[in-house]
Formats: C-alpha cells, sequence, structure tokens
C-alpha cells in the first residue's frame, strides 16, 4: 500500500513538473518573439546622425581621439540580437563619459560641457532602457532623436565658438573684459592696476 501511495506522489509530482517545464517554455517562447519584435523595432529606429562639420571644426575632431571614436562607435548599428543593442548602449554610454574630461582646450566652454553632460544623460537613459526586462520601445522612439537633437546643438555650439573667435576685438577690449571678470579680479591692487593701464591707453 505504501509503495502504491509514493508511486502516485511520484506520478503526481512528475505530471506537475512536466506541466511546469511545458509552461516555462510557452512562456520562454513568447518572450522569443516578443523580443524579436523589439528588435526589429529598435533597428528600425536606430539612427544617429553626425552634422556636416565646418573645415575648423573638423581638423579639431579629427584630431580628437576619444570623439572619433564615439562618433564610430554611434554610427555602427548592431546586427544580430536585442542583447547586441544592450551590449552598444553600454559602449556608448562608457565612451560619451570620457567625452567631457578629454575635450579639447578650444571647446572647454560651460556651454559644450553642458550640452555633453545632456547628451551623456541621454545615453544612459537609453542604455537603462534597453537593459530593462521589458524594453519600453516608445520611450527609446522618443530618446533616439533627443540624443541627435544634443549632437546637432553640439556641432552649432561649436561653430559658434569659432565664429565668435574670427570676430575682431576691439582696441582695449581685452583689458576691458578682465577687468570686468570679478573672479579673476578679486585682490583690489591687481585690479587698480588694470584700471591705471586702461586709463593710460585713453
Amino acid at each position: 500500500m505504501k509503495g502504491f501511495i509514493v508511486s502516485i506522489l511520484v506520478l503526481t509530482l512528475g505530471l506537475f513538473a512536466c506541466e511546469n517545464d511545458s509552461q516555462q517554455q510557452l512562456e520562454a517562447q513568447k518572450i522569443a518573439r516578443k523580443n524579436e519584435a523589439v528588435f526589429k523595432n529598435i533597428s528600425k529606429m536606430w539612427q544617429f546622425h553626425f552634422p556636416n562639420a565646418r573645415p575648423e571644426v573638423k581638423a579639431t575632431l579629427n584630431s580628437w581621439n576619444e570623439w572619433r571614436q564615439f562618433e564610430i562607435e554611434m554610427l555602427q548599428k548592431p546586427k544580430s540580437t536585442l542583447s547586441a543593442f544592450q551590449l552598444k548602449t553600454k559602449n556608448l554610454s562608457s565612451k560619451a563619459d570620457t567625452l567631457a574630461f578629454t575635450i579639447p582646450f578650444e571647446y572647454k566652454k560651460p556651454q559644450v560641457l553642458s550640452r555633453i553632460t545632456t547628451l551623456n544623460t541621454k545615453l544612459k537613459s537609453l542604455e537603462t532602457f534597453m537593459n530593462l526586462q521589458v524594453i519600453p520601445e516608445q520611450k527609446v522612439a522618443k530618446l533616439i532623436p533627443e540624443i541627435n537633437e544634443e549632437i546637432k546643438g553640439l556641432y552649432n555650439q561649436w561653430d559658434e565658438i569659432i565664429i565668435k573667435k574670427a570676430i575682431p576685438k576691439e582696441i582695449g577690449e581685452e583689458l576691458m573684459l578682465q577687468a570686468l571678470d570679478t573672479a579673476r579680479n578679486a585682490r583690489p591692487s591687481q585690479m587698480n592696476e588694470k584700471m591705471e593701464i586702461s586709463n593710460k591707453m585713453k
């Protein structure tokens, strides 16, 4: 009798296990189909654009190794699986981290650093969304054009720096700007010297 009960118990557990396995297989197939659909949609959306730069900007960007690597990484679209996109976003995020630290001196301006930080934040958001168990496609679809806008904004900012640099300064303008710079003129004696020099030039 005990043997009979044990065998029924084993059979019941076996049936439960088989049922669980088949249910898990169905779930896995469902997730795989969904991931494949997500992969196709994201693959269609994944388009990043880098504007044509002015020759002066292009020369600087060509010598800025980290930017070139970042651009190459952005333009290479993953082709195989969703995990390739996840790895891509991780790489993009880490490459974007280095941009603010390696920026060329002439572009080390608050407005450029701000744009790089914003771009970096958006790339980190993209990485986060891509690594969620259920990828929010709408958020990814919204984020990609925003990233493109930030890239375009960076190029515009660099153009503006070049344009401003080309505008000739008037006589005494440099001294006036230095006198107005309160951070540099924290010492009154130094400020008085500059004002005397400025008065002599008049």
